[in-house]
């Protein structure tokens, strides 16, 4: 009976510090998100910290301080990053458990290797990057040291299929079963779908009212 006790208070206290780390998680994964949209080239960071700044950022001096390291290292990539957080701290919250957790890190490695070096080659001119531009440096070293050995990674179809790696290993990265991925890719549809069929009952019920109107002669 004892033994029972110990056992349910053990399993108790496990979930709840699982529950705790999901929310820190999701906590993290907020702040990040915050940080790098609301990220400033003029505020502090690990370089340049002049005093008496006025912070832009919204997440104050670390918010500046994490939001530069983050974008001057693996530019816009760093969006899919607060994402992943954000996605495993509801799944400990939820369900308590992540599966092949050190798969998923694999996983996040992949697509910032393929992200970077896509947004590198493609789209890195930035007026918010300045420095590194929307690849990060991660992507620009990437990119150096493939262009040294075959010039074919600026070719359109390379990238096409760059483009397609990084987002299926962003997705695997997430833990997300088929049918919830299939529930993400349907919710915008869906969503589309009910306003419609709202909007048409409004038009409906606004036909009857002024059909049933009396005016008077």
């Amino acid at each position: 009976m004892n033994s029972q006790i110990l056992t349910n208070i053990n399993n108790f206290l496990k979930k709840r510090l699982i529950e705790v780390f999901g929310i820190l998680l999701i906590f993290a994964g907020f702040f990040i998100l915050a940080s790098v949209s609301s990220y400033s080239p003029e505020d502090p960071n690990f370089i340049y910290t002049p005093e008496n700044t006025d912070i832009k950022n919204i997440c104050g001096f670390y918010g500046s301080i994490i939001s530069d390291f983050l974008l001057q290292s693996v530019g816009l990539v760093s969006f899919l990053l607060a994402v992943n957080l954000l996605s495993w701290g509801l799944k400990l919250f939820v369900k308590k458990v992540i599966n092949n957790f050190t798969t998923k890190i694999f996983y996040i490695l992949i697509y910032l290797i393929f992200g970077t070096t896509v947004l590198n080659i493609f789209y890195n001119e930035s007026f918010w990057l300045i420095n590194n531009g929307n690849g990060g440096f991660v992507g620009q070293a990437i990119k150096d040291n493939i262009y040294y050995f075959t010039p074919l990674i600026e070719n359109q179809y390379i990238i096409y299929a760059l483009i397609i790696l990084t987002i299926t290993f962003f997705i695997l990265s997430l833990d997300l079963k088929f049918n919830e991925f299939i529930k993400i890719l349907a919710f915008p549809l869906n969503t589309l779908k009910k306003t419609i069929i709202f909007l048409k009952k409004n038009k409906k019920v606004e036909a009857n009212i002024d059909n049933t109107t009396e005016y008077p002669d």
